[in-house]
């Protein structure tokens, strides 16, 4: 879903949908992908992003100013969330964790996300995570669910 393209014509490549995958291949040999980098969709136009099994982090501001995406899923092995990961994602309602692994959410990673969004995580995280999700940035209103 994500094609390669001259980085000043990134906004036209990306596509409303991008899965980050488990793996890549290049010239015949397979990569894992371990995490999506600093800045990397920054401003773009996605509206749903799927993050792959292998990912373990998230860097700073990685989807910040996303104003078009409304959902994300983090995939099962998410260990951290950068700072502003998500900063002015003003659309963005719906979040759901899969990772039982998560232990580092930094500063003002929800910052600016919309009033009524859901996190959805784990139940046998719910009380960990609902922890690691305070004061993250974003409104009171934000529910944390199992």
């Amino acid at each position: 879903d994500l094609h390669l393209c001259d980085r000043r014509q990134r906004q036209m490549c990306i596509r409303d949908r991008v899965n980050i995958p488990k793996t890549v291949q290049i010239n015949k040999k397979t990569y894992k992908v371990v995490q999506i980098a600093k800045n990397a969709l920054k401003g773009s136009d996605v509206q749903t992003v799927v993050i792959g099994a292998n990912v373990t982090a998230i860097q700073d501001q990685a989807f910040a100013g996303c104003k078009k995406l409304k959902k994300v899923t983090v995939g099962a092995n998410v260990k951290s969330i950068g700072k502003a990961a998500f900063k002015d994602c003003k659309n963005l309602k719906n979040i759901t964790v899969k990772s039982t692994k998560l232990k580092t959410v930094k500063a003002k990673a929800l910052k600016g996300i919309n009033k009524k969004a859901t996190i959805k995580v784990p139940a046998k995280k719910l009380k960990n995570y609902q922890k690691l999700f305070r004061k993250k940035g974003q409104s009171s209103s934000v529910k944390i669910k199992k």
